[in-house]
């Protein structure tokens, strides 16, 4: 059962191509259904955030996989390729449970990474694309994130995307944020994240604008500030110093030509992948625009002093993937010992039912030739055991006499039944 994870994430891979490479979230089954239907794949999960976009699923042509997601996005090898990374057997899974734990995430530590991941899983269940395989997979995955988040420091003081971007706003612009306008494009978690950090800094106005009013309502209503429709964009983006973007949107919002006649500066940190903001609007003078690449610098910095728990975390992950590797061994050994017994079972039985047919077709009595196949085929069905179990008797060996006894579900015997 050979299991894979592969994939392009923010270490191998720049914004540009991880925005090109993004699985959309409404289509996750279809694209499941695909690696079924084409690709001869029984079990698979896919996950896309905005800084990964990976395939786990049980394959033995990862070569295949690179040429798969290549035509689900319309990119060439030469483009995709370089940034892949395929990984095979325990080092697959010890991948997962890295990515589970935020230990492969541009915020290490950061939780929001396994509710993806859990939601990612709930995906496939309901695509069918989930068997006993990746079910027990994940489950332990699940568990092992738990577990590393009570065990170890690897959470504690977490530092998120939203607030590394809020902390790159204060350092670049200083204490004039308190003199600015903020717009905020989104209402998701992120920007309620965003806001959590935002508010404390005291901008002079913080506006909402969403295409859904009523969620930005929502959130404006939660932290007190005015929400803006969605057709006023542009007029709040004329009037805002800084834009801080996030949303789900797989098009740029905030195009070139609504941004080139401002004629007072404008700070932008787009959050969001794919970006938000047309990365040609950096090309105006007025305009200082930065992506969530941007933010690397001052994620690694605030990653120092987790570097033990980390340590520790790695560990727990080293052993708890053995632990499944040697389940799933254990799963093989036990199905390829089941097919074997019931082939010599089926080829001992073969044999004395060609004997007992050739005995009924020369007019032997049936009675007879049934009473002889029965006490035959039982006689060499106990052999081998019976020779085994004295064997093991007379070598004192009594955990195996006893591992028989439930293994052919014999009651219990004391020596003198």
């Amino acid at each position: 059962m050979p299991i894979i994870a592969c994939g392009i994430n923010h270490r191998t891979a720049p914004v540009a191509l991880r925005e090109k490479a993004m699985f959309a979230q409404d289509k996750l089954a279809l694209y499941l259904h695909d690696l079924m239907v084409n690709e001869s794949i029984s079990e698979a999960v896919l996950l896309s955030t905005c800084n990964r976009s990976e395939l786990y699923c049980d394959y033995d042509d990862p070569d295949k996989l690179v040429d798969w997601f290549c035509r689900q996005h319309q990119l060439s090898r030469e483009e995709l390729e370089p940034a892949m990374y395929i990984y095979h057997q325990q080092e697959a899974v010890q991948h997962i449970m890295r990515v589970a734990c935020g230990l492969d995430s541009m915020v290490l530590g950061e939780s929001q990474i396994l509710g993806q991941m859990k939601e990612a899983f709930s995906e496939s269940c309901a695509a069918g694309t989930v068997g006993t395989l990746f079910n027990r997979l994940f489950q332990h995955v699940f568990g092992v994130a738990k577990d590393i988040r009570h065990s170890t420091a690897i959470g504690a003081c977490p530092v998120s995307v939203s607030s590394a971007a809020v902390n790159f706003l204060k350092q670049t612009v200083g204490d004039a944020i308190q003199e600015a306008s903020v717009l905020l494009l989104g209402a998701g978690m992120t920007m309620e994240l965003v806001l959590r950090h935002l508010l404390p800094h005291r901008p002079k106005q913080v506006a909402i604008v969403n295409r859904s009013l009523n969620q930005a309502e929502e959130l404006a209503k939660k932290y007190h500030c005015p929400a803006v429709q969605f057709a006023q964009l542009s007029q709040a983006l004329s009037d805002a110093d800084i834009l801080l973007t996030a949303t789900g949107s797989t098009l740029p919002i905030v195009t070139q030509s609504m941004l080139c006649h401002r004629r007072k500066p404008v700070f932008i940190i787009d959050i969001a992948v794919p970006r938000d903001v047309e990365p040609e609007a950096a090309e105006l003078p007025q305009v200082n625009l930065y992506s969530i690449d941007d933010l690397k610098a001052m994620i690694q910095q605030n990653k120092r002093g987790r570097e033990h728990a980390a340590d520790k975390a790695e560990e727990v992950i080293k052993q708890r993937s053995a632990d499944y590797m040697h389940w799933l061994t254990s799963l093989d050994l036990v199905a390829t010992t089941i097919r074997a017994y019931r082939n010599q079972i089926e080829t001992l039985c073969d044999a004395e039912l060609a004997k007992s047919l050739r005995q009924l077709h020369r007019g032997d009595d049936p009675v007879q030739v049934l009473t002889s196949f029965a006490y035959a085929l039982t006689k060499k069905l106990l052999h081998a055991p019976s020779v085994q179990l004295r064997q093991a008797g007379s070598e004192g060996r009594l955990e195996i006499l006893h591992l028989a006894q439930k293994l052919f579900a014999i009651p219990e015997l004391t020596p003198d039944a």
